[in-house]
């Protein structure tokens, strides 16, 4: 080192925290990294003068961490000149997080009037709030609640909030492409950052009156999505002596109990006062199982009629909405329904050529099935004859479709 060396004062708030470290730069080309604290300067006119190291605190006048501070040694007239030192900041990088993202899809997304012939195509945008693009899913035609299951890996800042957007994207009669916002859901960092998620979030800024969610999937490297709501569970009742059930059921599929009311009085709704919202029964929920009798409704009701201790298995409806369009207003839907329909549904024996087959062949990851049951029309449910009056009611028809769920993943 030059025997010319001096050092300069650098005011303590233009010093700024890296680490813990100070990186110096000196004159005549010397750099000093990490260096050792200087316990003692040298003070102009009294050399033998010592003075204790100041610590580096705070506002408040607390110690604050291990960084030395320069400072100011002043040589006599005869000596070196002083030579600036200047702080650089040693930069900080900032290790992003690794994710896993499911897209699964929305449910409720469109309106009452929404037609399936309207060339528009629906897909979501994940972003950060920091409006750093993670990905876009495809595009799904003719979406009335758009299914994509797309998984995705990314990469962002810890502390991070998505944001998922929806989107419909127009092609207009000139050519230009017109897209429209139609509502998002932000998922706050503290949500998935530690166990992960999985479940459906509200739709904010949806159009008036739209009531809808978008179901998602998130989960750090190296593990696993954490379990969903549960699709499924087990419940013990017991009935004393002449007390009733509680629940109007619709046996007609022959294997699961569909539970059309839960009455006030009764073993359930005594159940339902004591479970947990996600472990009470509810309407439209199907019974898999009673004793260990299963796939035989008529046996299942026979044994909640006659027996007073019962294990009962829950399963919560699977529900989705189609849109569909008849050639005019007294046209089929092309679905044969089971013979003398009860309860508040409409209970599908055969899909047949008309306008639900041939939502089936453009949308196979949301086709109709046997078994399934229609329990709404236009978003009205009711009895099956009402039902049956809504569906002759118009062309366009937007059917709720309900079956079995099954545990989510």
């Amino acid at each position: 080192v030059s025997s010319r060396l001096g050092f300069a004062l650098v005011p303590p708030e233009s010093n700024t925290r890296s680490g813990g470290r100070l990186r110096a730069t000196m004159g005549n080309n010397c750099q000093c990294q990490d260096r050792v604290p200087v316990d003692t300067v040298i003070v102009k006119d009294d050399p033998s003068r010592l003075e204790p190291r100041c610590e580096d605190t705070d506002s408040t006048g607390t110690p604050g961490a291990d960084l030395a501070q320069p400072t100011l040694a002043t040589g006599t007239g005869d000596g070196p000149q002083s030579e600036s030192i200047q702080a650089e900041e040693i930069p900080t990088f900032v290790q992003s997080v690794p994710l896993t993202v499911t897209i699964a899809g929305t449910r409720g997304l469109r309106e009452k009037e929404w037609v399936p012939d309207c060339g528009k195509s629906c897909y979501c945008v994940l972003k950060t709030l920091k409006d750093q693009l993670l990905h876009t899913t495809r595009c799904i035609d003719e979406a009335l609640d758009p299914s994509w299951n797309e998984e995705v890996e990314v990469d962002c800042d810890p502390g991070e909030a998505l944001e998922f957007s929806i989107w419909d994207r127009a092609v207009e009669s000139d050519g230009d492409v017109k897209t429209v916002k139609l509502g998002r859901v932000v998922l706050e960092s503290k949500e998935y950052a530690s166990l992960g998620f999985n479940g459906e979030l509200w739709i904010q800024d949806a159009a008036r009156g739209i009531e809808a969610y978008l179901q998602i999937k998130v989960k750090s490297a190296g593990r696993e999505y954490p379990r969903g709501p549960a699709q499924e569970f087990t419940i013990n009742l017991e009935k004393s002596a002449g007390k009733p059930m509680g629940a109007d059921m619709e046996v007609s599929c022959g294997k699961r109990c569909y539970i059309c009311a839960v009455l006030k009085d009764g073993v359930f709704a005594e159940y339902n006062r004591t479970a947990t919202p996600e472990k009470q029964v509810k309407v439209g929920d199907y019974i898999k199982k009673v004793n260990g009798i299963e796939d035989n409704s008529l046996s299942m009701l026979d044994c909640l009629k006659k027996e007073g201790r019962f294990e009962v298995t829950i399963q919560r409806p699977l529900l989705f909405t189609i849109a569909i369009k008849k050639k005019d207003v007294q046209a089929q839907l092309g679905v044969k329904l089971v013979d003398r329909p009860s309860g508040n549904s409409l209970l599908i024996k055969e899909v047949i050529k008309g306008p639900v087959m041939d939502w089936n062949i453009t949308h196979p990851e949301q086709d109709v099935k046997a078994g399934d049951r229609i329990v709404a029309v236009n978003g009205k449910g009711g009895k099956v004859n009402e039902l049956v009056e809504a569906s002759k009611a118009g062309a366009h028809l937007q059917l709720a479709i309900s079956r079995p769920g099954t545990t989510r993943d």
